[in-house]
């Protein structure tokens, strides 16, 4: 709730209580891993959705969050790896839930790391 209303600092104290006695969660993970991309702390939000990852290799979302993250810190390739894992793992997702919706993010992505290593071509 302090997330939507911008009270970072608040949201970020509660996603950590909760961390602190469920340590491999990664909702609360990647909940926490939005709040500091929101606040553009992406090293943080980096090392949360890395966690995130550890606890559930298969999610799309904690790859595709990191993504965000690291094109925001300029690490296009590591974005690149990171939206391309996404993709293959949501589509797995998307076998097994039939009204799971692609993620557009995803692509825009991968487009815009391509774009910002000056390759055009694989950009469109």
């Amino acid at each position: 709730m302090y997330h939507r209303i911008n009270k970072f600092q608040e949201a970020l104290k509660c996603f950590s209580k909760v961390l602190a006695k469920i340590k491999d969660d990664k909702t609360v993970y990647i909940a926490r891993g939005v709040v500091y991309q929101d606040m553009k702390n992406h090293q943080l939000a980096i090392k949360d959705f890395t966690a995130a990852i550890k606890y559930d290799e298969d999610c799309s979302e904690g790859f595709f969050r990191r993504g965000r993250s690291q094109y925001y810190s300029k690490r296009y390739k590591e974005a690149i790896e990171d939206f391309k894992i996404a993709e293959k793992k949501q589509n797995i997702e998307m076998e097994n839930d039939k009204e799971m919706e692609k993620n557009a993010g995803i692509p825009d992505g991968l487009g815009m790391c391509y774009h910002a290593l000056g390759n055009f071509e694989e950009a469109l």
